[in-house]
């Protein structure tokens, strides 16, 4: 190995066989770069007159970017080093910010250079890459592995989570799209509201046998129907879950009614789980005085005495 300045000209950057992740975001290693130049020199592989990128694409294309005609680089021959060990060198490089599905593809690499049957990469591949040896590991990686490039381009956006690239790795592949476009990116779910809005949506398109994305398309009509003019994240999670229990419509109605005859002021509203989880009311009352205090207070009391709010913890209790 020598550290040589290269002339950008003889880098193959059309060679990407060691390229993992996505190298589109230069924004930040450009400027540092730009500012201070490269301090850590990226790994060439020579072949025959030209140079073979095996770590360091970022930086290297930073450079090409700023007009550099020569950077500084870690050179092999071909010779030196094999290609697994510019796998192992990929992640050496890469390890403090490598993401799961960075490594997923680094399998795929591995599998491609050297045919191995799952046991071999279970037992060698995986603890050098600081993944528990397991074949439920190995799934999971494989599955993220085989998403579809639109995912993982909108996973390296930042636009998603790696917790959500899971989830759709565990959805059927003809869903995994529709729902990353018409679910997770349109209403910017979070982790937790994407998991539930997922599993409810599979759910429905399983039972009526039809796409996810008429799911979408009739939930998204049924805002339409009740006059929604935002209609967001919060309604589509709502109606999905009516979706898939229809009966929680019928709970929710009954809720209302019984909620409307309190005939409560509007400083006093009293909310239950948005899909009656619980077996708990939550009350909240907006005051200016403590006369108001007082009169809420009264009116609560005057509903309990007459059991009215019973009836409401029983809708609520029954359906838990």
């Amino acid at each position: 190995m020598k550290v040589l300045p290269i002339d950008c000209s003889l880098i193959d950057f059309q060679d990407k066989f060691f390229l993992v992740g996505n190298k589109d975001n230069l924004s930040a290693i450009y400027h540092s770069i730009l500012e201070i130049g490269v301090l850590n020199p990226p790994i060439l592989r020579k072949i025959d007159d030209k140079y073979q990128v095996v770590t360091g694409w970022k930086r290297l294309l930073s450079c090409q970017q700023i007009d550099h005609t020569e950077v500084l680089c870690k050179v092999y021959e071909y010779s030196e080093l094999s290609d697994n060990d510019c796998l192992k060198i990929v992640f050496i490089d890469n390890k403090e910010r490598i993401s799961d599905l960075e490594l997923s593809e680094l399998i795929l690499l591995y599998r491609k250079i050297q045919p191995a049957d799952d046991k071999d990469i279970i037992n060698n591949i995986l603890p050098f890459l600081e993944i528990p040896p397991t074949r439920k590991h190995l799934d999971k990686y494989l599955s993220l592995a085989s998403l579809d490039e639109t995912i993982k381009n909108a996973f390296y956006k930042d636009k998603i989570t790696i917790e959500q690239c899971q989830m759709l790795s565990e959805l059927t592949p003809s869903n995994q799209v529709p729902v990353l476009e018409s679910l997770l990116l349109k209403y910017n779910l979070n982790n937790n509201e994407s998991k539930q809005v997922i599993g409810d949506i599979s759910e429905i398109a399983l039972r009526e046998k039809c796409s996810v994305n008429k799911v979408i398309d009739s939930i998204e009509s049924d805002f339409n129907q009740n006059n929604y003019k935002n209609s967001g994240k919060n309604e589509l999670r709502k109606y999905a879950r009516i979706r898939r229990f229809p009966e929680l419509s019928n709970v929710q109605q009954k809720f209302d009614k019984l909620l409307k005859q309190l005939s409560l002021p509007d400083n006093i509203n009293i909310i239950h789980h948005p899909y009656f989880e619980t077996n708990e009311l939550e009350l909240r009352i907006k005051i200016k005085n403590s006369e108001g205090l007082s009169e809420i207070i009264e009116k609560l009391q005057e509903n309990n005495k007459k059991g009215d709010i019973d009836k409401l913890l029983a809708v609520v209790i029954k359906n838990e």
